[in-house]
């Protein structure tokens, strides 16, 4: 305990405020201590009070005045006589606290307390500790002897309940709840805070950029920065981010189909769709700037109705996906542009115009669209197989180094187009990635050797062609000469190229002809097959695309000697950069054995195998003919027709056989039916390829299946139904 005048140590962190009353007079000194667990009681003469308080440590390295009151009471006189003293601030740094040595400014350092304890204090008994941040002492273990009866006496500052009035106001915070210390009767403000100060006190969560230890992460996030909110009641979690929970926050500028509002427009693209990547950042893959053309392009006599082609004014060249914007005038105006391809492989091109409103638009604009030479021979046109009146050509084949001119101009070249877009898109073939590409005779997925589509995509064993083959002796000048089962590889390019391949047969043969862009199967092509002679006599002709989807196949009697089969662009008004010509002899699986009438009695001929070739009598009308066909891997499909049994007695053509071709599963379920796709009034079923002509025919299961042959149901009188015919079976396996 402290009496005035003695040497006794107080603690320059406790704080107190005190009351005393001699006669009428009174002296009150409030002072506020904003550390919750340290405190010195005071000690009161008779006469005099004196009150002694040192500003408390703080974290905010600030400098503060320590007043002193001093009270002196004789009768009905008081004087106050009020010190300001500046005193620094004792807040130690954490350097060094904890080591149990105390150095300046520790007050103490663990178990060191310079000697002091409780009683030096100004407590009865108890133990004195060292706050965690050496500071201050902490007197939470002292024990003051009256305290505890819940009324203030003596040095203590509160007791129980009663607080002399104080609150957390009075002591300094904003708000909270003041309470006593219960042994040792100080204010206890731990329940008191002022939001703002960068210390969690009270209830609160977290002040300014003191959040207690918590980030982002913690708070079940991925990423952003935690921050706290004004009350500090609660953290602020508004810039903390998790992309992909599809809820825009923190420094994410997107989160899935969320884009705060942001267009291809406001990133600073003309026309497009915006997307958000998976890093939740702006995708501009889909945005689209276009780029002006520079007049002139063409040849500077602007004239009506006439070909103003240049490749030396042409704008360009362009190397990549370009939207040019771009006008028609004044009448009469071409406008033209150079397309390059600078990689080591094909590249496909596509060009497609639109209205100026943007990509998949074509309000106004009539244009056409040509592909060029830089001689300014016609490679490709198209009119109107865009939007509207706008052109579009979809693709062309542009070699590795090669330039192409694109030539748009007004549909009749005699009005103006003010505005219009067009849209280069040129995309290299990549060998390997599974999809077929010019310049590919295949893609298997891969770049590996042995396969049967090598590290090039060129099928293994096939045979090249060599140009020029458009005659009969182009043909011969190439050495190229088969004999038989022959798998071919070639090219309609230039525009109305043709291909011919020469045959020399010792004896004569069913043949299978069949072109192909990939081996069994076709897309993106339309081919035309003819047979000739050896003195350039056409023999026979397949313009209706009897083959996969729009590609041409012949089944036909070949006779022995020299001939030559022919292959062209349905049209001959397109390029093809590259097809097979499969060339397969068909095995004579004999003649059909009656009766054959239902599924139990069906023959076996072409139960195995493939590429066979059946012969039968189909003399009555009425009759029906069953084979049994076995299917050995599952997913294979099959392909079904037939043709005349001898083409000098009738012919599909001339409906001399008018036949029907049904497929059953092994219950006897219809699975596909055909009177007429075949070769004239003949039939054919088709599984083969990504789009079959009969889908039943495709990707069976392995096992049994029946084929029937038997008239159309329009000759079950008369001629057509009475008829010799072949049926050929191939069976393709996945």
């Amino acid at each position: 305990m402290t009496a005035c005048g003695d040497d006794a140590t107080v603690d320059t962190t406790a704080s107190t405020s005190e009351t005393s009353t001699t006669d009428d007079s009174t002296s009150t000194s409030p002072v506020t201590d904003t550390t919750p667990t340290t405190g010195v009681p005071t000690t009161t003469d008779p006469t005099t009070t004196t009150t002694t308080t040192t500003d408390t440590a703080t974290t905010d390295d600030t400098t503060t005045d320590a007043v002193t009151t001093t009270t002196s009471t004789t009768d009905d006189t008081t004087t106050t006589t009020t010190t300001d003293t500046d005193t620094t601030d004792t807040t130690t740094d954490g350097v060094g606290c904890g080591d149990g040595v105390i150095q300046d400014p520790e007050v103490c350092d663990g178990a060191a307390l310079a000697d002091q304890d409780c009683v030096s204090q100004g407590f009865d008994s108890g133990t004195l500790a060292c706050a965690a941040d050496c500071s201050a002492f902490d007197i939470s273990g002292c024990v003051l002897a009256s305290c505890g009866n819940g009324a203030i006496e003596g040095e203590e500052s509160c007791d129980g309940d009663d607080l002399a009035g104080q609150d957390c106001v009075s002591q300094g915070f904003e708000n909270g709840t003041l309470t006593c210390m219960a042994n040792t009767c100080v204010f206890d403000v731990s329940a008191c805070f002022t939001c703002g100060d960068g210390n969690i006190s009270g209830p609160e969560v977290c002040d300014g950029t003191e959040l207690g230890g918590e980030d982002c992460v913690s708070q079940g996030f991925e990423a952003g920065e935690l921050g706290c909110a004004a009350d500090c009641s609660a953290l602020d979690t508004s810039s903390c981010s998790t992309c992909g929970d599809n809820v825009l926050g923190g420094a994410e500028e997107c989160d899935g189909a969320l884009l705060g509002g942001a267009t291809c427009q406001s990133q600073g693209a003309d026309f497009g769709t915006l997307k958000c990547a998976a890093d939740c950042g702006f995708d501009l893959s889909g945005c689209i700037t276009a780029v002006d053309e520079t007049e002139p392009n063409d040849d500077g006599m602007v004239a009506t109705g006439t070909n103003d082609f240049s490749a030396d004014n042409a704008n360009g060249p362009y190397t990549g996906d370009t939207l040019i914007k771009a006008k028609i005038t004044p009448v009469g105006d071409d406008d033209v542009f150079a397309v390059q391809n600078t990689g080591d492989g094909y590249a496909t091109l596509r060009l497609e115009t639109f209205g100026i409103e943007g990509p998949g638009t074509c309000v106004s604009p009539d244009t056409v669209i040509d592909i060029r030479s830089a001689a300014n021979v016609l490679l490709a046109t198209d009119d109107q197989s865009g939007i509207n009146n706008c052109s579009l050509i979809p693709s062309y084949p542009v070699a590795p180094g090669e330039t192409v001119y694109v030539r748009v101009t007004d549909y009749l070249d005699n009005t103006v187009i003010n505005d219009y877009l067009l849209d280069i898109k040129l995309t290299p073939v990549v060998c390997g990635d599974g999809l077929l590409g010019f310049g590919e005779q295949c893609d298997d997925g891969n770049v590996a050797d042995g396969d049967g589509c090598d590290g090039t995509c060129q099928l293994e064993d096939v045979i090249a062609e060599i140009e020029p083959n458009n005659t009969n002796a182009q043909s011969d000048a190439t050495g190229i000469v088969a004999t038989g089962s022959a798998l071919f590889g070639g090219a309609i390019t230039p525009v109305a190229d043709v291909d011919r391949w020469r045959f020399d047969l010792a004896a004569p043969q069913f043949l299978r002809l069949e072109s192909f862009t990939s081996f069994s199967d076709c897309a993106g092509i339309s081919t035309a097959l003819r047979l000739y002679d050896s003195n350039n006599v056409q023999i026979i002709a397949d313009t209706g695309t009897a083959g996969i989807s729009t590609c041409s196949a012949l089944v036909f009697p070949v006779p022995a000697g020299t001939t030559y089969v022919h292959l062209e662009e349905t049209g001959n008004n397109a390029a093809i950069m590259n097809y097979f010509l499969e060339a397969a002899v068909l095995t004579d699986a004999g003649t059909e054995t009656e009766p054959n009438e239902a599924l139990a009695a069906a023959n076996l001929n072409i139960q195995d195998g493939s590429d066979l070739l059946v012969f039968g009598d189909h003399s009555v009308n009425a009759d029906s003919d069953y084979y049994r066909i076995d299917v050995p891997v599952a997913g294979s499909s099959l392909r079904l027709e037939v043709i005349e049994g001898d083409r000098a007695v009738e012919t599909c053509e001339s409906n001399g056989v008018d036949s029907r071709v049904t497929l059953y599963n092994a219950m006897g379920v219809e699975l596909a039916n055909d009177d007429d796709d075949g070769r004239g009034f003949c039939s054919l079923i088709d599984g083969t390829g990504s789009a079959p002509l009969d889908a039943g025919a495709h990707n069976l299961a392995a096992g049994t299946y029946y084929v029937q042959v038997r008239a159309s149901g329009l000759a079950q009188n008369g001629a057509a139904g009475q008829f010799i015919y072949r049926l050929a079976a191939t069976v393709r396996k996945p």
